[in-house]
């Protein structure tokens, strides 16, 4: 016996959950990339570029721009972070990234 056709909104809705299912899976891999976890903080020889290497990333959700929100240093199991607050400028999803400065440390 054949199937029985989909009515439209039965399919724009499967449509969408196969879509937010994507979605996880794309926010899970980022994980993986450096500068999305504290242990995989990106390393860079000064404050100064935070900025730039953060608006340097694409979104990992749909490949847009990410903005700058605002960067910080904070202390992460022992070890001193800057922590960048962005969010995208497509899809609006909000993230940190975090980055280790790797120059030497004064007094």
């Amino acid at each position: 016996m054949a199937k029985k056709k989909l009515s439209a909104r039965a399919a724009r809705r499967a449509g969408d959950r196969e879509a937010e299912k994507l979605t996880r899976d794309l926010e899970r891999l980022a994980l993986l990339d450096p500068g999305h976890t504290p242990g995989r903080a990106i390393a860079l020889d000064a404050a100064s570029q935070v900025e730039v290497a953060a608006r340097s990333i694409p979104c990992p959700r749909c490949r847009g721009a990410l903005r700058v929100e605002d960067h910080t240093a904070e202390t992460i199991d022992g070890v001193r972070l800057r922590v960048a607050k962005v969010v995208c400028a497509v899809c609006g999803a909000g993230r940190r990234l975090y980055f280790r400065l790797g120059g030497a440390a004064l007094n």
